[in-house]
């Protein structure tokens, strides 16, 4: 999928805001769990974001090729760095999750979690402490399916899933 191939209007749950579609592996691990065949992943993203997002994707063959890559990554390590941890604290994730079935009926889900990178860590180590005290039948999970899905609402700064 392009980028921005869909743009909409969405509240994430902090507001009403821009949003554009975009390709995204956890899709896959979407699909595992809810066995949904259609997922779609938006961001929230400023109309300037959105159209530069759409002008890449004229680019975006030449980002597979092995020396683009490398002058990318040598120039996100020197100008790229993620928040500290009272930046964080002060940046919550805001996730909102829409499915609509054949007859046309549609639910919406939001919730508040901790900023992302701190999710990352605390999500990370409950699955780790479930494997510890767990042992689960052998295959691939994703950490819904291993943990329970409600995994999300049990970290620390997430609030509870709401459904409307």
């Amino acid at each position: 999928m392009p980028l921005a191939y869909k743009v909409r209007r969405i509240d994430f749950g902090d507001g009403e805001k821009d949003a554009m579609s975009i390709p995204w592996g956890d899709v896959s691990t979407a699909y595992h769990t809810t066995g949904i065949p259609n997922i779609e992943v938006f961001i929230p993203g400023s109309p300037r974001m959105i159209t530069s997002a759409k002008r890449a994707n004229y680019i975006r063959p030449l980002l597979g090729i092995s020396l683009a890559q490398k002058l990318i990554k040598a120039r996100i390590a020197k100008t790229v760095k993620g928040p500290d941890e009272a930046q964080r604290a002060q940046m919550p994730t805001f996730v909102w999750g829409e499915a609509t079935n054949a007859r046309g009926q549609r639910k919406t889900a939001r919730i508040r979690t901790a900023n992302g990178y701190s999710l990352t860590v605390t999500g990370s180590l409950a699955v780790i402490e479930h494997l510890m005290t767990n042992t689960p039948a052998g295959g691939a999970y994703t950490p819904s399916k291993l943990v329970g899905a409600d995994l999300v609402t049990r970290l620390p700064d997430s609030g509870q899933l709401q459904i409307s």
